[in-house]
């Protein structure tokens, strides 16, 4: 096992080889999260720049969306080729369609350039979520995960604090694709400090072996004793991401053309919402070790529901501000508990297969109807489309509590119902 814990305390430590591949797990995460955010704080302006109303915008992230679905080859290939190989080449990959998207003055060419930085951007997070997950022991997984998925809302955080520089200075929303292009260069320059997983090396011994497959079928996951959680694991995605998508996609566009929000307002909104929102997923990382998968869920989702309602229905600007700090923290925090559970209940040699067919087919096709779902003219406001999207994660709610396992006590099987993986220790932390 890779992952380190000191015995006797509760912080997460790191050994050495963890401290070596940590650096170039966070700079892809932190711009993927910047990728990923400025469609969404943007699109108020992108609008205008292409002479587009909320109906078509609307259209537009649903098809950008679609590229989400062609990430579920990309995960998958990481049980066959290694999660390394899978995870550098997504980041060149969305780190180019970014800056092609900067280029991109005909509309067709910045739909199709953002299918694409889709494509690679999901594909690099669920092989990043892998990684993370078959590097660190179970004790500490969630704070682990916790702090990658941190990593990518300060990615966020910088498109907030740039959104108003680039306005000002009439620069204009295409800068920011070209700062989305950045991580190709130190992730290229650190790409040896990326070891592929000791599960997976261990995983390619046994095919060497001929204890394992060569290779996983298309349909691996879908093979008993797999299939029950599969498609429990697909109904949750597919329903947290009405909420997680519902909550980043509409707000810009809501508080601007709804209520005639400046520049500056959007990038206070932003910057408070991901400052607090970034202790609140801290938190609740912390939450899934110390009180366990499902606790931790009832209480995130729940909360995160509430909260997201009240954002998206109030006219108030300090108690928008302040509900969607939570709503932030919350409906990020489902992506942790997504890919924590997933990556607990699959063993190593499908574990990249169930999070392609849960997460970036069934969960990504949720994110491809939310855009449609919110703007589809049967609400009064766009804000109340959103803020009943806002309620759909209680469904992943109910089937979490009612057909999951607890499965913070147990280590990510090697096998399927292999013993957990003994703890390696190292002394030095990472606080």
């Amino acid at each position: 096992m890779s992952g380190a814990s000191a015995p006797g305390t509760s912080k997460l430590v790191m050994n050495q080889r963890q401290r070596a591949i940590w650096p170039v797990i966070i700079v892809a995460a932190f711009f993927e999260g910047f990728d990923d955010s400025v469609i969404n704080i943007a699109l108020p302006y992108i609008k205008t720049s292409f002479a587009i109303n909320d109906q078509m915008a609307g259209y537009i992230l649903s098809l950008a969306a679609i590229g989400t679905l062609l990430a579920f080859f990309a995960s998958r290939l990481a049980d066959n080729f290694g999660r390394r190989r899978v995870f550098l080449w997504c980041v060149y990959l969305y780190a180019i369609s970014s800056l092609l998207t900067a280029v991109s003055f005909w509309l067709p060419m910045f739909i199709a350039m953002q299918f694409l930085a889709r494509t690679f951007l999901i594909g690099c997070w669920s092989t990043g979520y892998v990684i993370v997950c078959e590097e660190f022991p179970t004790e500490h997984r969630g704070t682990a995960v916790g702090r990658f998925q941190v990593t990518a809302v300060f990615g966020g955080l910088l498109v907030g604090v740039l959104l108003p520089l680039v306005a000002h200075t009439g620069l204009g929303w295409r800068t920011l694709y070209i700062v989305g292009a950045l991580p190709i260069i130190p992730v290229f320059l650190m790409r040896n400090r990326l070891a592929e997983t000791q599960q997976f090396q261990k995983l390619v011994a046994e095919r060497v072996a001929g204890a394992k497959a060569s290779k996983e079928t298309f349909f691996a996951a879908w093979h008993r004793p797999h299939l029950k959680y599969l498609l429990v694991m697909a109904v949750v995605w597919f329903f947290m991401y009405f909420g997680v998508k519902g909550s980043l996609n509409f707000f810009s566009t809501r508080v601007v053309d709804e209520l005639s929000w400046t520049p500056m307002m959007v990038s206070i909104a932003v910057l408070t919402s991901t400052l607090g929102g970034i202790a609140i997923i801290a938190f609740n990382g912390t939450l899934l070790d110390k009180l366990g998968r499902k606790p931790a869920a009832a209480l995130v989702i729940s909360v995160g529901s509430v909260f997201g309602v009240v954002t998206f229905l109030s006219t108030n600007t300090i108690v928008i501000i302040l509900c969607n700090i939570i709503c932030v923290g919350c409906m990020n925090s489902l992506l942790i508990i997504g890919s924590t559970l997933t990556n607990e209940l699959f063993p190593t040699e499908v574990r990249s297969n169930a999070m392609a067919w849960t997460n970036n087919a069934a969960g990504r096709f949720g994110q491809i109807l939310v855009p449609l779902f919110a703007t589809n003219g049967l609400w009064v406001t766009l804000g109340h489309g959103v803020a009943v999207a806002m309620v759909l994660p209680l469904i992943s709610l109910v089937f979490i509590a009612v057909f999951l396992p607890e499965t913070s006590a147990k280590a990510t099987r090697i096998e399927s119902g292999e013993t957990p993986e003994p703890a390696l220790v190292d002394s030095t932390s990472i606080n």
